[in-house]
């Protein structure tokens, strides 16, 4: 990880906890610490938040790191339930998802502290990662999907992922569940 990177990352999860918004570290950089490494040039964290705790966090954005990605930023709060910033200093984006679903909040009370840039760091685990890349089924997420497989599968609770494939597919209604017993035959596990 690059240093701009590692310092928007720590400035980020300083600004969370002294807020005290409870988060996990998704993404590119979570899939690379738990799967295998790939570029990116942004951090992207779900946090415990939901609209007028994120329109808060923005109102208290002065005196930190960050600043809003939008001038409207509020709008897109409200309509996408992701709070967009830009770190000051190196100018890296960080994408806060508001974690208002049930998995979402199951993916933040799951997250493990990882020593990461200095810092302990909750990251999403591998199996939330997993089910996340499978939901969002753009080509990146499926090479994501498929390297957390290659580095993690035999140490992947498949029974968790798949129930959670079947109940969450349902509630969104695409088949996650073909996609991760696929990923689960492919590795051999």
């Amino acid at each position: 990880m690059d240093e701009p990177l590692q310092k928007t990352l720590v400035d980020a999860v300083n600004f969370l906890d002294t807020e005290g918004v409870p988060y996990a570290l998704i993404g590119g950089l979570a899939v690379s610490l738990r799967g295998q490494p790939r570029m990116t040039a942004d951090v992207a964290m779900v946090i415990l938040a939901d609209v007028p705790r994120s329109l808060a966090l923005v109102r208290g954005l002065e005196a930190t790191s960050f600043k809003p990605l939008f001038d409207d930023v509020a709008e897109v709060v409200q309509k996408a339930l992701i709070l967009p910033l830009r770190h000051r200093v190196t100018n890296v984006k960080v994408d806060l998802a508001l974690g208002l679903s049930g998995f979402e909040r199951q993916t933040l009370a799951r997250a493990e502290r990882l020593s990461l840039a200095g810092a302990m760091i909750a990251v999403a685990t591998a199996e939330d990662l997993l089910i996340m890349k499978v939901l969002a089924g753009r080509p990146q997420d499926d090479q994501d999907a498929q390297g957390l497989v290659i580095a993690q599968g035999r140490h992947l609770d498949w029974n968790y992922c798949l129930n959670l494939a079947a109940e969450l597919g349902e509630a969104v209604g695409q088949d996650l569940l073909t996609r991760i017993t696929s990923l689960r035959t492919n590795s051999g596990s």
